[in-house]
């Protein structure tokens, strides 16, 4: 029971908000898809795979993540605790857990077509670099946004067979939201992130935090804008699509730098915020 404990808390299963924002964006792309494909049968069992996929692939990113920064997270109050910054699991046994998560991504992945497979193997590039970018970079938010989507472009591949100019608009669209969710995640960490040496969004627009968060939310409405305002009316894609963007707008209203609580409460308002935009899509 103490392993499996160890293995929990290792892989983050026991807090399903980060797995979910993996698969928010592919349960979109799949959606998108779908408008243009009306196969039911298709799209229901691969959004199936996409959450499994994005369950395993978030639990080997956690691992990866840990092993690489656990020299940092046992100087973090937040983080101090984890299974390898304290001690609890060696290295070597970390990295057999990734081994086999990547493995059992990878049966995943052989179930859909090869520009699918493709576009998958190239995204393994992005979740194993982006561990170390907030070593190099005060944007590692901006990578996080580009490897966290990177899910909705193969969702639309698996069912079309090919990528498009709008999928890519989504894409961007999704980008400047991770951007704005992980700053204000970030900002719980401001204080020891500084002390120690780690860069973020968060640090760098520090005094303007709001205006950031505000503005990458923006960008989100204006690609969203750009993809969809030819179906702008009074249906219920567009109430849904207005509530995501107040979920948004909640965000920025109850997130304050100096109150890590209401960070991650608005944080977590995003699980609710990907819902809602995927549903927006699918009855259009």
């Amino acid at each position: 029971m103490e392993r499996l404990k160890i293995l929990i808390n290792l892989t983050r299963v026991n807090k399903p908000i980060g797995f979910m924002l993996l698969f928010w964006p592919c349960s979109w792309g799949l959606a998108f898809a779908y408008n243009e494909n009306q196969n039911f049968k298709i799209f229901f069992y691969y959004l199936i795979l996409f959450f499994l996929g994005a369950v395993l692939m978030r639990s080997a990113g956690c691992i990866f993540n840990d092993i690489v920064d656990r020299d940092l997270d046992i100087k973090v109050k937040r983080t101090k605790k984890r299974p390898i910054a304290s001690g609890k699991i060696t290295v070597v046994e970390s990295l057999f857990y990734v081994f086999i998560l990547c493995l059992l991504s990878f049966f995943i992945l052989i179930q859909f077509n090869l520009k699918t497979i493709i576009l998958g193997m190239a995204s393994m590039s992005l979740a194993f670099t982006y561990p170390f970018m907030k070593r190099i970079t005060f944007w590692p938010q901006l990578f996080l946004g580009l490897t966290f989507n990177w899910g909705m472009i193969m969702g639309y591949a698996a069912i079309q067979n090919q990528v498009s100019v709008e999928i890519f608009t989504l894409y961007l669209a999704a980008i400047f939201w991770t951007l704005g969710y992980d700053t204000i995640y970030g900002a719980q960490d401001i204080k020891d992130d500084e002390i120690i040496g780690v860069k973020s969004t968060a640090i760098k627009f520090k005094k303007n935090i709001k205006f950031f968060v505000s503005s990458c939310y923006f960008l989100t409405f204006s690609f969203l804008g750009i993809l969809f305002y030819e179906n702008i009316r009074f249906n219920y894609s567009t109430l849904l699509m207005t509530m995501f963007f107040l979920t948004l707008i909640f965000q920025i209203k109850i997130f304050n730098k100096k109150n890590s609580n209401s960070c991650l409460k608005a944080f977590r308002l995003n699980n609710l915020s990907g819902l809602l935009m995927f549903f927006s899509i699918l009855v259009i």
